[in-house]
């Protein structure tokens, strides 16, 4: 798929890829968290991919079914990723946020080239962590 890199665009891949991960019979938790980490990911490059340019480049996504789990490509041609300093560190959870939600996260990006985000969700979800409490 591709789309304009506009906020617009993000509910309809999360429509589109909730409908190919549906038909795979992705469990209730793994769609939530597949809708959470592509939401993430689109939202990373509307806000900041073509930052400074006139027009919004594309934002494209690829869906892939792997195995047990299903591979989500988010990728931009835009500046690539640039440190911020100046920026709110509570904007900066996007990221670790889709690498607590996945079981698989592989970041490429290249400055004045774009960025590649390829994200792999389990169908069942990730398990729920293990608290132990010693009384």
């Amino acid at each position: 798929m591709r789309l304009p890199a506009r906020p617009e665009a993000i509910p309809t891949v999360r429509r589109e890829v909730e409908l190919h991960a549906l038909r795979l019979g992705i469990s209730d938790r793994g769609l939530a968290d597949l809708k959470t980490v592509v939401s993430e990911a689109c939202t990373n490059v509307v806000r900041y991919a073509y930052e400074g340019e006139e027009e919004a480049g594309p934002l494209e996504v690829e869906f892939t079914p792997v195995a047990d789990s299903v591979k989500v490509v988010v990728r931009d041609h835009g500046c690539g990723i640039a440190p911020k300093p100046d920026a709110d560190p509570s904007l900066h959870m996007g990221l670790p946020l889709i690498g607590a939600l996945s079981s698989r996260f592989v970041l490429s990006s290249e400055r004045g080239a774009g960025t590649e985000v390829e994200i792999h969700v389990p169908l069942a979800g990730q398990p729920e962590p293990a608290w132990v409490v010693d009384a």
